[in-house]
């Protein structure tokens, strides 16, 4: 893994190498290890409602505890954490008498949804955390497509204008990468496949909690509906990467064709694509209206609200109203 992740719960060979040393010498054992809801995995959200995923984790915590010494960690570095029932979770999971995750999580949900759907949410989340361990944390899509989400920008052959970025921000802009490239060109057709596989199970995840949003009582039903739009999010989030790494895939054709014909008809595909592409972020409008911290990160500011996700439309409609059509001319 290149940056944190919750796909993998760890812990790595280097990471148990080095506790197993540290703990032969008698040296307190440190961890810089995500637990709190919220990892690099996406930039611009809130937490990753993957309980299940983050059990995981926790119970390997507690291994090097026992195991190696391990006294403590570093939480969640400049992204910080948010309040949520994944932090709960973390809290249940280290006190004793131990309870597990499995226990507290049907107990929450019936908190949060009600009688009749917490058990629906519960199922969403065990969907949902299975589905993560087929996120590829890759640094280009770290630093990419899954930092910002809908509003990242697919480009043609140039960029026309940066990528907007609060003044004041501390990292801003600065550490997004608009020009995506893959590390290994081979490996982009299988990272597709976990990521269409991840979202269609994320999809039937939404399912349920959609059925448990509608029987959850009305009390409840704001904080129902935040979780529903975060879920929403993700998948947006989700489809854009897919996007980007069908779109570069399709750029190498394109740049590589010798004939005229399969060169048109390429373009074609990435105008389909495109315009997937722009619904995707229309979509994911409402979303971040409906919640303001959608799309924010703590040191790159708003990166996805509105404002960005028109810049990216208004982006991908240069493409393909004038930088496409002008290639299209060109070829004769």
């Amino acid at each position: 893994c290149v940056d944190y992740t919750a796909s993998f719960e760890g812990p790595g060979i280097y990471f148990s190498t080095e506790a197993q040393t540290t703990h032969e010498r008698g040296i307190p054992l440190y961890t810089m290890s995500n637990t709190a809801g919220l990892s690099w995995d996406i930039g611009v959200i809130p937490y990753q409602p993957i309980p299940f995923q983050w059990a995981r984790r926790y119970r390997a915590l507690l291994k090097a505890h026992e195991e190696w010494g391990l006294v403590g960690l570093m939480e969640s570095h400049h992204y910080g954490w948010w309040p949520s029932f994944v932090n709960e979770l973390a809290k249940w999971a280290y006190w004793e008498p131990a309870v597990t995750t499995e226990e507290m999580a049907d107990q929450i949900a019936v908190r949060d949804f009600g009688p009749e759907g917490g058990p629906l949410a519960v199922r969403a989340w065990q969907l949902w955390s299975d589905a993560w361990r087929d996120y590829v944390p890759a640094n280009e899509d770290q630093y990419g497509p899954f930092r910002v989400g809908p509003s990242y920008p697919l480009l043609f052959q140039t960029e026309h204008d940066p990528f907007p970025s609060a003044s004041y921000a501390h990292f801003g802009n600065r550490i997004l990468t608009t020009h995506y490239r893959p590390h290994k060109p081979e490996d982009v057709p299988v990272e597709i496949s976990l990521l269409e596989r991840l979202a269609s199970r994320w999809q039937e995840g939404l399912g349920h909690l959609e059925q448990a949003v509608a029987l959850t009582p009305e009390t409840k039903r704001e904080e129902a509906l935040r979780m529903l739009g975060l879920g929403q999010f993700i998948l947006h989030c989700l489809r854009t990467t897919i996007h980007t790494k069908q779109w570069w895939l399709l750029k190498q054709r394109l740049f590589e064709e010798k004939e005229t014909q399969q060169a048109r008809a390429i373009l074609d595909e990435l105008v389909a694509l495109g315009e997937a592409e722009v619904a995707n972020a229309q979509a994911t409008i409402p979303l971040v209206e409906a919640d303001s911290r959608l799309g924010w990160e703590p040191s790159m500011e708003y990166m996805t609200d509105r404002v960005h996700l028109e810049w990216k439309i208004d982006q991908m409609r240069h493409v393909l109203d004038e930088e496409i059509p002008e290639y299209r001319r060109q070829l004769g």
